[in-house]
């Protein structure tokens, strides 16, 4: 069963991983009286930072000490709270919440993992589950510039005979110039057919991009896995505010993950998100 109790944490570790982004690290471990469920990659957690807001943040990464990791970008009063918090402050914190990703059982599956931007965040505890399952994928990932690529050096050190990586910016200062959907696309031209038929994708990043990755994925019959994003208030389908139309799906609670079959009737996805008013506007 979900908890959505909140728990008050001190942060263990915080540190800049690169531009106007911080790695911020809690233990749940030993808390008294609270059973928080061993989380799933593509799970989130509520933050809560006293005097200021709270919001969703992706689980990057969970180890069997119970210390469990969020990435924080700058871009908001919350955000900048967190990003302002030093090893000892506290926090509070609810989940896991949501869904996760499925991983396939079949050895034969070709996986890629797509990310843009601080999308790596949930992709990242994805890759470290593949890893010790020894399965093979390929990682793509994109940012506008090198100091905006986040675990560069860190995936560097993957075993070679797992895991294939590629890296884009568009200003071209690392890597491919230009977008992961342009990789993805050159990537995608050495398998035949039918290796892609038995393909699956995980995406995490801007809207947009994951609607072109979708498309790409449909015209090529491809199983695509997306990690969508949206304005929470509650984290447990009480608000409204996350819901995707015209079905009425809530990211919280149907989502944050979400397959080809349901991203296919979801006819907001790529297009429109609510503000904190639930009024529809254009995703830029």
């Amino acid at each position: 069963m979900t908890n959505y109790s909140i728990k008050i944490v001190p942060i263990i570790e915080s540190y800049e991983v690169c531009k106007d982004i911080k790695n911020i690290t809690f233990n749940i471990k030993n808390l008294k009286d609270y059973k928080f469920e061993k989380p799933k990659p593509g799970q989130f957690v509520m933050v809560w930072v006293p005097g200021i807001d709270e919001i969703p943040m992706s689980i990057s990464s969970f180890d069997d000490d119970g210390n469990c990791s969020i990435l924080v970008k700058n871009i908001g009063e919350c955000t900048n709270a967190l990003n302002n918090l030093k090893t000892g402050d506290y926090i509070g914190v609810r989940g896991p919440l949501g869904n996760w990703f499925e991983i396939p059982t079949e050895s034969f599956k070709k996986i890629f993992l797509i990310a843009g931007g601080v999308g790596i965040a949930p992709l990242k505890f994805l890759i470290i589950e593949l890893n010790n399952l020894k399965k093979n994928y390929v990682l793509i990932k994109g940012a506008k510039a090198k100091n905006e690529l986040i675990f560069i050096h860190e995936h560097q050190n993957f075993d070679k005979e797992i895991a294939e990586i590629f890296y884009c910016t568009d200003d071209g200062s690392y890597g491919t110039e230009g977008f992961v959907s342009d990789v993805f696309k050159n990537v995608i031209n050495d398998f035949s057919e039918k290796q892609l038929s038995n393909a699956l994708v995980y995406t995490c990043g801007p809207e947009k991009m994951m609607y072109e990755i979708f498309q790409i994925c449909e015209q090529n019959g491809m199983e695509l896995q997306a990690s969508l994003e949206r304005i929470m208030r509650c984290g447990c389908g009480l608000c409204g505010l996350c819901a995707l139309d015209p079905l009425g799906f809530l990211v919280c609670k149907d989502g944050p993950i979400f397959n080809s079959e349901k991203l296919r009737k979801i006819e907001d996805f790529g297009k429109y998100r609510r503000d904190f008013t639930g009024k529809k506007n254009q995703i830029d």
